[in-house]
């Protein structure tokens, strides 16, 4: 009975993202032919001319990528996980496509537990100091690297449609 008990606790308790349903593929691929296609290429474009002066480096940790393993529900969540990346960088010209994806998929971004968060904040105070020019730079270019990822992935999901 105990085991039970533990059992039905951990399933309660699990994070919304291990719960997510993977396979919304069709609805992902119909809000990026009406919306998220164009929320990319603006974004895209934006992007581009605030870098217009700047050049990108190879960044040093590698993005998520749908190219090892192409399938529908490995974009998906590669698709997630990229849209939390950047809605993390939390640039305006990226947050309504970080959004639109995770409501195409119907899953939010994990967070971290409120406990947790007050832990680690604890001895932190908030700075108010505006971001450096460089630093801006170093996350748009990021977020470029992490669209170019996204377009990657909207291709494999849209050819794998057509070949089924």
């Amino acid at each position: 009975m105990p085991l039970l008990c533990i059992s039905l606790l951990a399933l309660l308790f699990l994070p919304p993202s291990l719960s997510c349903n993977s396979s919304k593929a069709n609805v992902l691929r119909e809000n990026f032919r009406a919306v998220g296609k164009t929320l990319l290429d603006n974004a895209k474009k934006d992007i581009n001319a605030s870098l217009s002066d700047f050049s990108c480096l190879s960044l040093k940790k590698k993005l998520p990528g749908c190219t090892a393993n192409p399938n529908e529900a490995n974009s998906v969540n590669t698709l997630l996980i990229l849209a939390c990346k950047i809605q993390n960088l939390d640039l305006p010209q990226t947050n309504l496509l970080a959004k639109t994806i995770q409501g195409s998929i119907d899953c939010p971004c994990p967070t971290k537990s409120p406990d947790r968060q007050h832990i680690t904040n604890q001895g932190k105070k908030k700075r108010t100091r505006r971001m450096s020019g460089r630093k801006m730079n170093r996350k748009r270019c990021r977020a470029m690297a992490i669209l170019q990822n996204m377009t990657q992935c909207y291709e494999i999901l849209n050819s794998l449609s057509m070949d089924t």
